[in-house]
């Protein structure tokens, strides 16, 4: 495939994900799920509230990976690092200027002090090296002209929630992301296609997985429904038989 000047930069500046498989925050549970993606995937659900750029998740993941690979964290620091790399993300890609965001229990009360908040800023800013501008996907699938609409936003969503598609390099998600779309005026290597039909795969196991819990949810339901209706009709036998005693 040729490559336009602007994607040959993007492939310049881009640098390698700096990712260790055999971290403990990589593997998977016994349900196929690491704790990477869970902190994710909460970065992800807090940031809902914003409306802030996909370039910023995505900035946001790469710190978060780049620390995890640098550093060793106990999980009670996982939330303050998390929220703090999204922090940062916004402070550099968001044109609105934003304080730190910080995170609080049920009762109001601040989960981290002021001084750790600035000091896991100061360890991810150094851990980047003083670099907080980094290639993502979307930059990518941009210099191609694909328009980053809601289909595409999902798809680019799906792939930094899970860890065993994201370890991949941008400009092969990029790509992947065009194959799925099955754009067939571009011819892709065997490569591409076979990590396009890991992403589709991955996302069919994820629809069926949804599936599965709405179905036990409904299943659940329909059973509490049954055993509300059994007692409410026990409740109007005994009613109707203290009318009969009554009666007698």
């Amino acid at each position: 495939m040729l490559y336009s000047s602007q994607i040959r930069d993007l492939l310049i500046r881009e640098k390698s994900k700096p990712i260790n498989k055999l971290n403990e925050f990589y593997q998977n549970d016994s349900q196929g799920i690491c704790r990477r993606d869970i902190l994710v995937q909460w970065i992800v659900a807090q940031a809902s509230q914003f409306r802030h750029s996909l370039k910023t998740i995505e900035l946001t993941v790469i710190y978060i990976d780049t620390y995890l690979n640098y550093f060793k964290i106990t999980q009670e620091y996982l939330q303050l690092l998390g929220i703090s790399a999204y922090s940062l993300a916004t402070k550099y890609n968001e044109t609105e200027a934003m304080a730190q965001i910080k995170l609080y229990d049920s009762n109001g009360q601040n989960l981290y002090q002021n001084v750790e908040y600035d000091e896991m800023e100061e360890q991810i800013i150094k851990v980047m090296g003083f670099q907080l501008n980094y290639i993502t996907s979307s930059d990518y699938l941009l210099a191609m002209n694909i328009e980053i609409n809601e289909n595409v936003q999902s798809l680019l969503m799906f792939i930094l929630l899970d860890f065993d598609i994201y370890q991949y390099s941008h400009i092969e998600l990029a790509l992947a992301i065009i194959a799925y779309l099955q754009d067939e005026q571009i011819q892709f290597t065997d490569k591409i296609l076979k990590l396009s039909q890991f992403i589709h795969n991955k996302i069919l196991r994820a629809q069926e997985v949804e599936i599965g819990k709405q179905q036990n949810e409904d299943s659940k339901s329909k059973i509490r429904n049954q055993q509300i209706n059994k007692k409410i009709t026990k409740n109007k036998g005994l009613t109707h038989q203290r009318a009969l005693k009554q009666k007698i």
